[in-house]
């Protein structure tokens, strides 16, 4: 006979080959076991019985039957493992794919299902990095000069000179950062020096940071360029006060629960009767400033809502920094900083969203009552009251305001994004419309 391992020829009665030393007698014994469907000894492949505790051979512990391995020598149970832990990782791969794929289909259709009522029926896709690519690299006084002076009568690109790629807006991030220097500065004066004179300011600027520099990100990504900077101040202070009248006076139509009159305590209806009233108080002031500046433009309309909605933000922070700050035991500098990190998510989208809803609706025209129960304009409107609504309501996420807040600031600027898709895609549709008109006219 052969040796099965080296293939050299060794006698019958051989235990060990006399060419390579691999053991006869125990290979013999394993397919002995095998035909017998036998229990050999995991160690030494010797035949052992069920109710052994050791094996006679080599003296190895059995400590149970998992031990005691049945129909195959270590070596192919090993290589059978490895099969297993292959075919469990690849399943696991397989796996991790298809949440991902399912996770960005979902992103995609759901995208695709807000942008139709923009008029783009994309999903989409942006790229947060590039956008946000000039940000950090430095720019001249020239360079910022030309943003400011953007919007006059001589500085309004024509439409053929608009482009419809995504911008790449800078300029808010230098008002952002001359800001926090402005109330670091205001701090010392009233931290260090203890001088009393300097809270007023530091209300004003804590509440004014966020959403002004929210609204130079409106006003830089606004392809047409077609607003100045002393509109959109306009509409931000004005605008702002006038959203907050209007809003005040749409409260005393309205009744509260008796819990959030006792105790403060809103219930979900209070939330989004709170929703409802004051986005409504803001969406009549943005009507008639998009009405005033004849514009059927979906930018436009993100930059005038935006401006009305952080007038009405930086106001009312500043009331509450100020109240909660005296009234209760919270830190001035707290309150501010809660005040300005959730103003990203607050007031400043909630009204662009409504703005873009506006002009979709009136399209060329101006905007009247027969406009109001346009399902695009009803959409965008409803999906700012809601989003609102859940942001005052006591409910959380696993547990945190703060998770809440940050799902909700996610989920608005998506919204927000992809109205900013459509009126770039917007851009393109208007640059047709004109050059047919002319072909039309030339002919």
């Amino acid at each position: 006979m052969n040796c099965s391992n080296c293939g050299g020829h060794v006698a019958i009665d051989d235990k060990f080959c006399i060419h390579c030393g691999h053991n006869i007698k125990s290979e013999e014994t394993v397919k002995e076991a095998e035909t017998q469907d036998e229990k050999i000894c995991p160690n030494c492949s010797t035949k052992v019985k069920d109710d052994d505790k050791f094996c006679m051979e080599c003296g190895h512990i059995l400590r149970d039957k998992d031990d005691i391995l049945n129909d195959r020598p270590q070596n192919d149970m090993g290589k059978e493992t490895f099969n297993e832990n292959s075919e469990t990782l690849e399943k696991q791969t397989a796996q991790n794919i298809n949440l991902k794929n399912e996770a960005r289909n979902l992103f995609n259709n759901t995208t695709k299902s807000i942008g139709k009522f923009a008029g783009s029926e994309e999903s989409l896709d942006l790229n947060l990095k590039d956008m946000f690519s000039e940000v950090f690299k430095p720019h001249s006084k020239e360079e910022s000069d030309e943003v400011f002076i953007a919007g006059t009568k001589n500085t309004t690109p024509s439409l053929d000179e608009v482009s419809e790629e995504w911008a790449k807006p800078w300029v808010f991030s230098r008002v952002f950062l001359a800001f926090a220097i402005t109330f670091a500065a205001l701090w010392v004066l009233g931290a260090v020096f203890e001088n009393a004179n300097a809270i007023p300011g530091l209300i004003f600027i804590g509440a004014l940071t966020v959403p002004l520099t929210g609204l130079f990100f409106f006003y830089e990504s606004n392809a047409f360029k077609n607003i100045s900077l002393f509109e959109v101040l306009k509409m931000f202070f004005i605008g702002g006060v006038f959203s907050l009248v209007s809003t005040m006076i749409l409260y005393n139509l309205i009744t509260f629960s008796e819990s959030y009159y006792l105790n403060g305590t809103m219930t979900v209806v209070d939330a989004a009767l709170v929703g409802l009233v004051e986005e409504t108080g803001k969406a009549i002031i943005i009507v008639y400033f998009i009405n005033k500046n004849k514009t059927n433009k979906i930018l436009n309309g993100l930059l005038i809502g935006g401006a009305i909605g952080a007038g009405f933000a930086v106001f009312e922070s500043a009331g509450y920094i100020l109240n909660y700050s005296t009234n209760f035991d919270i830190s001035l500098i707290d309150m501010i900083y809660t005040r300005a990190w959730t103003a990203i998510g607050g007031h400043l989208v909630w009204s662009a969203i409504i703005g873009a809803g506006i002009v979709i609706a009136k399209e060329e025209n101006n905007f009247g009552f027969n406009n109001i129960l346009d399902k695009r304009l009803l959409f965008f409107f409803f999906s700012s009251v809601i989003l609102h609504g859940i942001w005052d309501t006591s409910i959380s996420l696993a547990g945190s305001n703060t998770l809440k807040y940050l799902a909700l600031i996610c989920i608005v600027w998506i919204i927000v994004f992809i109205l900013m898709k459509a009126g770039l895609k917007q851009v393109n549709i208007l640059q047709s419309k004109v050059k047919d008109i002319k072909e039309n006219g030339d002919k």
